[in-house]
């Protein structure tokens, strides 16, 4: 292996399940009226995700900060079809892999994400890989909204680190946002940025050939 390590930590978003969030814009833009980047700078200047998936927002209250954000009456199930149309799909060697390493490491998801998103994850779970819930993948699931806790803020590292009693420096973090990766490695964490042309099977690929 690359790096000596006792425990994995990944991202869900663009690293074990595809996303687009353009697709959401566009969905809302489309929906509304408005431009795709009205939609954008709305939702960033009311802090939506950051509030959404922090638990500051049970869903019927999510729901009522889009349609007084975007100003446009959606009706419930438009902005969970909308909100949902981001997520994509999840490649089955993924699974594979995170199944593989389950049998050599314990491996942990932290993830800012919020209950529509992990829903809709579990039904897509349920229906391809015959999984019941995104926590059944793993040895736990840090999920932002749970937890209220969000990255890249250190409060959320020092959580996982102390609830997996592990120290940082023997833990191995895949994520494929910026900050979030500097984040981590401030704290000692092996941190390694998941792209578009190098992914975690890329990284484990010596281990499982």
């Amino acid at each position: 292996m690359k790096d000596k390590f006792e425990a994995i930590i990944f991202d869900f978003g663009n690293v074990i399940i595809d996303i687009d969030f353009e697709l959401m814009y566009k969905g809302f833009a489309e929906g509304s009226g408005k431009s795709i980047e009205v939609i954008k700078n709305r939702m960033t200047e009311s802090q939506v995700f950051r509030r959404y998936e922090s638990g500051f927002f049970t869903d019927p209250e999510f729901r009522e900060v889009i349609r007084q954000t975007i100003g446009f009456p959606f009706n419930d199930g438009e902005i969970d079809r909308i909100w949902n149309s981001m997520l994509l799909h999840i490649p089955p060697n993924r699974i594979e892999l995170i199944r593989y390493l389950n049998t050599k490491y314990p491996v942990y998801l932290l993830s800012n994400t919020n209950a529509l998103h992990i829903n809709w994850c579990n039904e897509y779970l349920k229906e391809h890989f015959q999984v019941n819930h995104v926590n059944d993948l793993f040895t736990k699931a840090f999920l932002s909204y749970e937890i209220e806790l969000w990255k890249p803020d250190e409060a959320i590292y020092q959580h996982v680190l102390g609830e997996i009693g592990i120290s940082a420096d023997k833990v191995i973090f895949f994520d494929d946002n910026l900050s979030n990766i500097e984040a981590a490695k401030a704290l000692g964490i092996q941190s390694v940025q998941i792209t578009p042309k190098f992914g975690i099977l890329n990284y484990f690929k010596d281990q499982t050939n």
